[in-house]
């Protein structure tokens, strides 16, 4: 496994009153989840990335209303001609 080391200032940390290691939590909890939700990582890849169960993160992403599943119009017509 690989580090990534972020510098931090003491000034940021003290603004957004957090100690380093809730720093380091919320970062790579939002990182996962842009990483998902640009379709870089996937739900298990973005899950383990901050550290948490799938079913965890699924209620991150539901809590920032970040779509599990992001189908486009194409899909839906897809779909749909399924049942024709």
């Amino acid at each position: 496994m690989q580090t990534v080391t972020i510098p931090v200032s003491e000034e940021i940390l003290t603004a957004a009153n957090m100690d380093t290691e809730e720093m380091a939590s919320a970062m790579s909890r939002e990182y996962a989840m842009k990483m998902f939700q640009y379709g870089k990582l996937t739900l298990m890849q973005s899950a383990e990335l901050c550290n948490m169960n799938i079913y965890d993160f699924l209620s991150i992403l539901s809590q920032a209303r970040i779509p599990v599943i992001n189908y486009d119009i194409e899909d839906v017509k897809k779909e749909l001609s399924y049942f024709k």
